[in-house]
Parts: structure tokens; C-alpha cells; sequence
């Protein structure tokens, strides 16, 4: 389902939580039965992300095995079948699920490790090494440590986010740069992840300069159902976030002057098809801020 919209190329990956408690959809996937029909939906897509613990504000950190134990109930007994075509994106700051769940993907099946740890250590590149086609989502979080990945508002960033977002990545980029990984990475501004409100829309207004100044040919965008999107604040329904994030999505694309390829990590994929259709978007959902 790649798109194109003027010289900006769109890769378009559905959400998938097998989770209880994510806010948009939890509960939704929790039996392998339930995992191959959201697949058989999806699977004309680019790619499926797919995650097994809510990082969402109040939810409580699980463990790798309990992260493993509801990966074994969902996406493992799909893993031997799965498209060719389709990306599989593995949603987990837990190394331990990283290594045992990309043991078991076939090899000719296109990965990708989005680690929302935002933490480049030895371990992280030692991974990399161990899978020679393993691409990997570099998020911008602030947490002090990989442990502390679910708690990330309690680590909100200071001052100015584009400057903050600005140095993470340049420094992240020279260490892949400095062991030939750079070709791998998938830059994340990982909006909600340690931002505050006016974070996030500061975030959403400026990067597309900064995409354009940084050297990453690949972004990740995943502002869907983003509680930060609701205008007025009372808005709730995940229709009219779904439509918000389309149309900032949308409007930060006009802003762009140089090309990339930008994943577009979305709870409703096939409301992508929309893109272009920029004046729809803007009279069907009318931000006022």
C-alpha cells in the first residue's frame, strides 16, 4: 500500500496491541484467532507493528516473559506463514523479547526492531550485528534507562523540544555511523514519549525542518490516536483522532523540501488512503489551535 504524495514516499504499517490495557484498542487481540483475522484485514499493507505491553501513562511495566507469554498466545503461530511482502515490526523495549522472538521470524521475512527505549547501548548494536537484516527504529525518549521506558513522563524533556530532538539524533547517528549501521536506522521523534502537550505540538509544527536538515533518508511518524491531537482537550472520540492525525500528517508533508520515506504508524491504516486530500481533512475536522 506504498504511497506517493509529491516527492515524499509513504510506507503505511497498522498497529497491532495485543495488549488488555492500550487506550485505543486494548483488549482487541489477545487469541491467535483474533491476531489472523487483523492480519488476513492487513496484510495489503506495508507493514504491521506489533507490540505486546502499553507504554501509556499509568500502565504498569510487565515483564519480558509476560510480554513473551502474550507474543506465544498471538503473533508466534503466525510467524511461519507471514507474508513475504510484509514488513513484521517488533514493538518491545525488552531486549530479552527482541533476541527470542527475531530467533524465531524466517529469514527472508523483512524486520524491523522498534525499540521505544531510545537507549543505543553495546547491547543494542550487538543485536543488530546478530541479525544482519534487522532494521531498527531509533526513538527519541528521555528516559535515564531501558527499565525505566514505561515511566517516561516522569522524565519530561526541559525546555525547547527541537533542540533536545536536535542533538539526540546527531549523537545516536554517529554512533551507527561509526560502526557502518546508519543505512539500518529509522529516525522516531516518538511523539508522547517524555513531551509534554506543547511539546508535542512544537514537535509536530518544526520537524519537518528538521527532518530536512538531518542526513536520515527514513522516518517513523506514529501520532495516531495521540491524546495530544484532541482540540478542544475534551475530544475523545478515535474517529476524530484518527481524522487529526491524518490532517497533521498531511499538513506537515506540504513542509517538507527535500524527499524521504516516512512510515506512517497508524491505528486505521485505511483511512491513508486520504492523503492529498488535504482540504477534506481540514473542512471534515477543523483544529482551532
Amino acid at each position: 500500500m506504498s504511497l506517493t504524495y509529491k516527492q515524499q514516499r509513504i510506507q503505511v504499517w497498522g498497529v497491532v496491541n495485543a495488549t488488555p490495557n492500550s487506550f485505543s484498542d486494548g483488549g482487541e487481540i489477545s487469541t491467535a484467532q483474533e491476531f489472523a483475522r487483523r492480519l488476513n484485514d492487513w496484510k495489503h499493507l506495508d507493514g504491521l507493528d506489533v507490540g505486546a505491553e502499553s507504554t501509556a501513562p499509568k500502565n504498569t511495566a510487565i515483564t519480558h516473559l509476560e510480554e513473551r507469554r502474550r507474543l506465544e498466545e498471538t503473533l508466534v503461530p503466525h510467524l511461519k506463514d507471514w507474508p513475504r511482502t510484509l514488513t513484521l515490526s517488533l514493538d518491545t523495549y525488552h531486549l530479552e523479547t527482541a533476541d527470542w522472538l527475531l530467533a524465531q521470524v524466517p529469514n527472508d521475512v523483512p524486520v524491523v526492531w522498534n525499540d521505544v527505549a531510545g537507549k543505543v547501548d553495546p547491547a543494542v548494536i550487538e543485536l543488530l550485528k546478530k541479525y544482519p537484516s534487522l532494521k531498527y527504529v531509533l526513538c527519541f525518549n528521555p528516559v535515564p534507562t531501558r527499565a525505566q521506558t514505561s515511566e517516561h513522563m516522569d522524565f519530561v524533556t526541559p525546555g525547547p523540544i527541537i533542540p533536545a530532538a536536535r542533538k539526540f539524533f546527531l549523537e545516536n547517528f554517529e554512533t551507527f555511523l561509526r560502526v557502518d549501521l546508519f543505512s539500518r536506522v529509522i529516525a522516531d521523534p516518538c511523539f508522547g514519549f517524555g513531551k509534554n502537550r506543547e511539546q508535542n505540538h512544537a514537535l509536530l509544527q518544526q520537524l519537518p525542518g528538521l527532518m530536512d536538515e538531518l542526513a536520515c533518508p527514513v522516518w517513523m511518524w506514529g501520532i495516531s490516536r495521540k491524546s495530544f491531537l484532541r482540540f478542544p482537550d475534551e475530544t475523545s472520540e478515535l474517529a476524530a483522532l484518527d481524522g487529526l492525525g491524518l490532517l497533521w500528517f498531511n499538513m506537515a508533508l506540504d513542509k517538507l523540501t527535500h524527499p524521504h520515506t516516512i512510515v506512517l504508524r497508524t491505528h486505521a491504516p485505511l483511512l491513508a488512503r486520504a492523503l492529498g486530500n488535504w482540504q477534506q481533512l481540514r473542512d471534515q475536522w477543523k483544529p482551532n489551535s
